[in-house]
């Protein structure tokens, strides 16, 4: 059976897990999602890459409270969303596995579960902190 996630665009590979960003041959500029052109400047002559898989918190909060429609989980619990410098780019994301985080805290790149749909586990991507 497949792994399910939850946009197949957004990932370069999932075993191992990888995000797929581009990068401007003009300029240098990386960027994530992957465009087929340069937000930066413009250029058209862009590259999917797959962006580094460890980083660092670069800023985050933790949300209380049930986010409305069209989030959808399984279920609520408190969770973190964080900013992470993989270095050419930073990424929004879940920090997975506590709410208490520090901003400069290395993080790796994980598959993480988002919800069930019957009997399929569908994935996002998240961060948890690196062993």
């Amino acid at each position: 059976m497949a792994l399910e996630v939850v946009d197949a665009t957004l990932f370069a590979s999932v075993d191992p897990v990888a995000l797929r960003g581009s990068v401007c041959s003009a300029c240098g500029a990386h960027v994530f999602p992957a465009w087929e052109s340069c937000p930066m400047c413009a250029g058209v002559n862009v590259t999917d890459v797959a962006l580094p898989t460890e980083g660092t918190v670069w800023s985050w909060t933790t949300q209380h409270f049930e986010p409305k429609a069209p989030f959808r989980t399984d279920g609520f619990a408190p969770f973190s969303i964080g900013y992470v410098d993989l270095g050419p780019v930073i990424v929004e994301g879940w920090l997975i596995g506590k709410t208490d985080w520090s901003i400069g805290e290395r993080v790796s790149l994980v598959l993480a579960k988002a919800w069930t749909d019957g009997d399929t586990v569908v994935h996002t991507f998240g961060f948890e902190v690196t062993a």
